[in-house]
């Protein structure tokens, strides 16, 4: 103790605390501060820790285990230093402190192991590590945050060293990309190139350059290198900022890319469903134009045709007026033809829909073509067996595979080559990709017709027009074919598909309808039964037209009852009822129409025979399983209508 007494020294509690601690023979410990300020420190006196380990309880002591006393013992037994960091609790001002015990021990003469020692202070720096702690412990969560958010945004951030080349991700490049693990590298600026499509290298190169050369913030576009799984283009967009150090230099660049294929597959349907809603406009503009221009020319086409039938009959078999008459009818016939072509474009052709095999039809056509081949050429056929039928206008089927043939062979201007047509049935499925579409049909089964020339193709800028009305690339004024196909296949509820390529030829695809498991069935036109004096009510908005049905009409023996709206046609037929024993309708008029009117005339007389005349029709004047109703295309021959009229009243002139 006097040794003690001797080397007691004087130390602020600030820096710690000196102590011996022994370790008698008998097992005895006995603890001694030696510089007298363990009080201070802890609010503890050397008889309270010995007291401590006299009975073996420590409660001051709040980080206590069960190895405290027995690693004293384990440190005299070694002779190695002893080290303990305790959780204090001074027992008057309840405040926590930290002490480090670092004690090196010395083994006496009589057997004593005195450890000395001394105890810090460390409660700031377990603060401050429990404080570290908590932020490594929050960073940790933030950055698992950050790695789920952008996992769920298809996103990943990365981080590139534009000193060392060095590449750090927050996610798998080989995932997010799809990139094979063994060809990336991460310790070279190049490596972070690797999943950019080789043709967008140059564009992520100069973007990156910009970025670094300006300051501005960087922003990409690029194509990946892999596809996606369906062997479609993935696309990614880069956003990210350069960090320069002190002197200006760039050192780093942080961005973070997305994968936004999605974002461009819906760009692209968007694009090209606002390219079908503005080529539909078109259509249907161009449509009600040549519909007009069809039925008002059928009008004057009716009128001509019908005066020249009337004085051939009037003038008898003079051969100088008869050759004038014929020359007058078959300019006609021409002119009807041209607008029979005008309203398959407009989609209001009359369609008299029937079950179609499609085959059948294609091998009539290129049989019949087949003489008109020059040297070198050649039609092919890759017909599929068991095509289901399709329900359309067997004439206007003919017309469609007709043009695409005569289309394909024009199309080798002249040279050797060949024209190939195949049939398939095919699924259009919902949401549909409607790329090389120029009419898409809606969602179903239908047999398609592909037709497909080694032609000099057509250029893509001409692709959107190729379908217009007389555009042709040959010469003005070529015609109406493709516009006319297109549509017929509108009217059917079909579609259209083009693909073509300069030097490669072109693909033209043709959709139709399969026809459905219940068929309609077809108009049985039955036997009228006159009642009374013959008369026939004539209705039209054209005068000259309703005088030569009139004048047909008595050379035949009835007598014609004429109006030019349907309030006086209903007159009339209230009137002379159940005289009259036919009524000739025109569908387009002022104010009622003509089907309209054949409602309200059926309401008046159930049975009464119709013949309905227009220059085009949509289709609503022959209602399914409609009788005593037929269809009178216009221009028509007097003939023609009277052929109707002996159909539907007899084959006996009126009396």
């Amino acid at each position: 103790m006097a040794e003690v007494e001797r080397t007691r020294v004087t130390l602020p509690a600030a820096v710690g605390c000196l102590y011996e601690l022994r370790l008698y023979p008998d097992g005895r410990l006995h603890y001694d501060t030696v510089s007298g300020n363990l009080k201070e420190l802890t609010g503890l006196s050397d008889a309270d820790v010995n007291a401590s380990f006299a009975s073996g309880q420590f409660p001051y002591i709040r980080n206590l285990t069960e190895d405290f006393l027995p690693s004293i013992y384990e440190s005299a037994r070694q002779l190695t230093p002893w080290v303990r960091d305790l959780n204090i609790v001074n027992p008057h001002s309840q405040r926590e402190l930290w002490l480090r015990i670092h004690g090196m021990p010395r083994r006496l003469e009589d057997g004593s192991v005195v450890w000395s020692g001394l105890m810090t202070d460390i409660t700031d720096l377990k603060r401050s590590e429990a404080q570290l702690r908590q932020v490594v412990e929050a960073l940790t969560l933030s950055e698992a945050r950050l790695k789920v958010a952008l996992d769920s945004a298809r996103m990943f951030a990365w981080d590139l060293d534009l000193r060392t080349g060095r590449w750090v991700t927050t996610a798998p490049v080989e995932e997010f990309y799809g990139v094979p693990v063994e060809e990336i590298d991460f310790t070279s600026a190049a490596g972070s190139l690797v999943a950019v499509h080789p043709d967008d290298v140059p564009l992520v190169v100069a973007g990156r350059q910009r970025a670094i050369e300006t300051g501005e913030p960087m922003c990409y576009e690029f194509r990946g290198r892999v596809p996606a799984a369906d062997g479609s283009t993935r696309w990614f967009a880069t956003r990210g900022t350069v960090i320069y150090d002190d002197a200006g230099r760039p050192v780093r660049i942080v961005a973070v890319t997305s994968d936004i294929t999605e974002r461009k597959r819906a760009e692209a349907e968007r694009e090209a469903f606002y390219r079908q809603m503005l080529e539909a406009q078109k259509w249907e503009s161009l449509g009600v134009l040549a519909g007009g221009v069809a039925h008002d020319f059928n009008n004057l086409l009716t009128v001509i045709l019908g005066g020249a039938g009337l004085t051939r009959r009037a003038v008898g078999a003079s051969p100088v007026v008869n050759m004038y008459l014929d020359q007058i009818e078959q300019a006609c016939h021409r002119a009807a033809e041209l607008c029979r072509q005008l309203l398959a474009y407009a989609g209001r052709s009359q369609l008299a829909r029937t079950d179609n095999d499609v085959n059948a039809v294609i091998q009539a056509v290129v049989e019949m073509l087949s003489g008109h081949c020059r040297a070198g050429q050649q039609l092919r056929m890759q017909l599929a067996p068991d095509l289901p039928l399709i329900r359309a206008d067997p004439a206007l089927v003919r017309q469609v595979i007709f043009n695409l043939l005569t289309n394909g062979l024009e199309a080798l201007e002249g040279q050797a080559g060949v024209v190939t047509i195949s049939t398939e049935r095919r699924q259009i499925q919902k949401g549909e990709a409607t790329k090389g579409f120029v009419l898409l049909p809606p969602p179903g089964e239908y047999v398609c017709v592909c037709v497909q020339d080694t032609g000099i193709g057509i250029p893509p800028e001409l692709h959107s027009r190729v379908f217009d009305p007389f555009f042709s690339t040959k010469f003005a004024g070529r015609g109406l074919g493709l516009a006319a196909v297109l549509g017929i296949l509108r009217s059917h509820q079909g579609g259209i598909r083009l693909e073509s390529q300069m030097g490669q030829g072109t693909l033209l695809e043709i959709y139709w309808p399969i026809t459905p498991r219940e068929v309609a069935k077809p108009l049985q036109i039955g036997e009228a039964t006159p009642l009374g004096p013959p008369k026939v009510l004539v209705v039209d908005d054209e005068l000259y037209i309703r005088e030569v049905i009139a004048s047909t009409l008595q050379e035949m023996g009835y007598e014609p009852l004429l109006a030019a709206e349907a309030e006086g046609a209903l007159t009339l037929c209230r009137q002379y009822l159940p005289q009259i024993v036919l009524a000739v309708l025109d569908v387009v008029m002022p104010g009622m129409s003509g089907d309209q009117l054949l409602k309200s005339l059926r309401q008046l007389s159930p049975a009464l025979p119709v013949i309905m005349t227009s220059g085009y029709t949509d289709g609503r004047i022959l209602p399914s399983g409609a009788d005593r109703i037929t269809f009178l295309q216009k221009p028509f021959r007097p003939e023609e209508l009277m052929a109707l009229v002996r159909q539907l009243l007899g084959s006996k002139e009126a009396a």
